[in-house]
């Protein structure tokens, strides 16, 4: 398709994907292939038939070229409106709308080509041709022999040539190995046919998936090597780091010595003066505890008194509230009857001579007659 420049077309197959997309597919190559006479490959594959009727719109277009009543009217006047200057120029007769739609389905037959690809595993493929046999009678059938091994070595040398290998030794050794692999299966499949009857098809496409799992292996395994040659490298590069730290340390610890030594001398001789101020504690300590036993000895004597003068205080309260109500009832007389003393009785000057020392009156000084 590519030399021949044709426009390939296939179908993509989804999980809403129906009958309904299917004829539109299909409505839009036969409108390239004979609506502009655009030569067309249709691909298709065994692993896109969602549903068997998809086969039998192929089996129709291999076999009339079209799909019977797949077009609507409207549509089918729009397939005519189309190919009608290029049926004109044909010599198709332009009043007939069946030569113009039968000029359509010619250049379907034309210009769209078929390619189908089915397996021939399983049962299926054999159920398939009887009940459509367009794919026999109306297909040409390409069967893929087995390739050589030269074959087989450049395919794995097509696929493997962006793999990097450490030489070129490597890298044919590895062309072997995956032409051989293919090989040695294809003569173990031989076997098991001739001693089984059973087929099992070794197909260029399992080639394929044997380099293509080959390449997958060795870049999984090539990214595990990395990993672990990153984390040995890792751990290297931590172990040089520990060591120059041990040896930055052992050198500050032999430049430190002298300081440290130096160091427990004046630890000693401070151990030596606080165990000297201890024992001038210890006799302070005791000092105090002595003194703190004759204060304790003087508050409870002075807590005695105390006890005492309240209790004094207590017998004397009466009678200082006796003598300042003794004094409310003091008149003027009174005093001027004691200013007409002129020699007191002593019970009278023991109290004036109490009240001069209580107010702070000095004695006057008189001469002795």
């Amino acid at each position: 398709a590519f030399m021949a420049e044709y426009e390939v077309y296939s179908i993509e197959i989804t999980k809403s994907y129906t009958q309904v997309e299917w004829r539109d597919d299909l409505k839009n190559v036969l409108r390239k292939a004979g609506g502009e006479g655009s030569p067309t490959v249709f691909l298709f594959n065994d692993t896109q038939i969602k549903m068997e009727s998809f086969l039998e719109d192929i089996n129709n277009i291999l076999n009339t070229g079209e799909v019977p009543n797949m077009f609507a009217k409207d549509e089918t006047a729009q397939v005519i409106d189309m190919v009608t200057p290029r049926a004109v120029k044909a010599g198709v007769n332009a009043g007939s709308r069946a030569d113009l739609f039968q000029f359509f389905v010619d250049e379907c037959r034309r210009n769209l080509h078929m390619v189908l690809c089915f397996s021939p595993v399983g049962d299926a493929f054999r159920e398939r041709l009887r009940k459509f046999p367009s794919l026999v009678n109306c297909c040409t059938i390409d069967w893929f022999s087995e390739w050589p091994e030269d074959a087989l070595r450049s395919v794995a040398s097509q696929f493997l040539k962006d793999i990097a290998m450490d030489s070129d030794a490597v890298r044919d050794s590895t062309l072997d190995m995956c032409m051989q692999f293919h090989v040695d299966v294809r003569h173990l499949a031989e076997k098991f046919l001739a001693n089984l009857g059973r087929y099992n098809y070794v197909t260029p496409t399992s080639y394929l998936e044997l380099i293509g799992t080959y390449r997958r292996l060795l870049n999984e395994k090539r990214d595990e090597v990395q990993t672990m040659i990153n984390r040995y490298e890792g751990g290297l590069a931590q172990i040089y780091e520990a060591e120059d730290s041990v040896e930055k340390m052992k050198t500050e610890l032999i430049d430190l010595q002298p300081v440290l030594e130096r160091t427990a001398v004046e630890t000693e001789e401070i151990i030596k003066q606080v165990n000297l101020e201890t024992v001038d504690a210890d006799k302070v300590k005791a000092s105090v505890a002595k003194d703190e036993a004759y204060a304790a000895e003087q508050a409870a004597n002075a807590e005695a008194i105390k006890v005492e003068c309240e209790t004094e205080l207590a017998a004397a309260i009466p009678v200082l509230e006796s003598a300042i109500a003794a004094l409310d009832t003091l008149t003027k007389e009174d005093i001027t009857y004691m200013k007409a003393y002129k020699n007191p009785p002593e019970v009278v000057k023991l109290v004036m001579e109490a009240v001069c020392i209580l107010l702070k009156v000095k004695p006057a000084m008189v001469k002795d007659p």
